[in-house]
């Protein structure tokens, strides 16, 4: 079974969370965990890659080429941040055939204008919802495999409300997408009036699980009450990375050594089992013979 096709069947028996996945190692470390699936933030792309916020400044070719480096080490389903499509109707079609070229199974479009930000940030703007609409078409239009799952997403709700936001993923529906998302609601009565008016189209309703953003915090169960068919957790892992190498690095430069901090460090065996020294000296063996 395609990675695609095993994201559907998890839809199947909700619900189930996409873990937030920056780099290949926590890729490996989310699979190991016991993830199901795992979830490339445009967020944290900017981030890792150019070491910048989410303003829209990631190319789609630098998206591409994280993507890809995150899908070869991992079995799980992928489902990656397709930002605004990266330009029109030609550009949206070309970012789901590379998305796919990349191993990915799953992506979100978003409404937003150019320059675009994180769903969490102030001062976002929308383009028409015709116009997202198209490039709806032209992505669906554009995909090579059918189980590739298309999620349309709506930025609506800090800009002009929450009847537009459903509005909008009413329209996105109607064009074909597989699922529905509206980033970024402001309380559970939003939540709730999402699932009320959205439920009866039949599209699996995602959320957003971000800690730190402009949503209510609610656990996965929490969420699936609610009616939300399943969840990311995006930005996490990295949020947990930068603490603790940031407290490791104020330590070090502060004491000189890396004693006081001994027993939050992975040890170097480990870490080479982690990533599999032992398999490629034994693969090297075997033609050294």
């Amino acid at each position: 079974m395609s990675r695609s096709a095993q994201f559907r069947e998890l839809l199947k028996s909700p619900p189930f969370v996409c873990l937030g996945a920056h780099d290949a190692v926590t890729a490996m470390l989310a699979e190991q965990a016991g993830a199901k699936a795992l979830y490339v933030s445009g967020f944290a792309a900017s981030a890792i890659v150019a070491g910048k916020p989410d303003v829209g400044l990631l190319t789609q070719t630098e998206m591409f080429d994280h993507i890809r480096r995150i899908c070869r080490v991992t079995k799980l389903p992928v489902f990656a941040d397709a930002d605004t499509g990266y330009g029109g109707v030609l550009d949206a079609q070309r970012t789901i055939e590379l998305w796919e070229e990349a191993g990915a199974s799953v992506l979100h479009l978003e409404d937003q204008a150019v320059p675009k930000k994180c769903g969490h940030f102030a001062g976002k703007q929308l383009v028409p919802k015709e116009e997202m609409q198209q490039k709806l078409r032209a992505m669906l239009a554009a995909r090579k495999d059918p189980d590739f799952f298309v999620v349309a997403r709506t930025d609506a709700i800090a800009v002009t409300g929450i009847n537009d936001a459903i509005e909008r993923l009413e329209a996105y529906a109607a064009v074909g997408v597989d699922g529905l998302y509206a980033d970024a609601p402001e309380s559970v009565d939003q939540m709730r009036e999402l699932i009320r008016r959205l439920k009866p189209l039949g599209k699996p309703i995602l959320f957003n699980m971000v800690r730190s953003g402009k949503s209510p915090y609610l656990s996965i169960k929490e969420v699936y009450e609610l009616g939300f068919d399943y969840a990311l957790c995006p930005v996490e892992p990295m949020l947990a990375m930068h603490k603790a190498v940031k407290e490791m690095m104020e330590v070090f430069m502060r004491e000189g050594s890396t004693n006081a901090v001994a027993d939050s460090l992975t040890s170097f065996e480990d870490f080479n089992r982690f990533v599999g020294l032992d398999e490629a000296v034994a693969e090297e063996a075997r033609y050294n013979r």
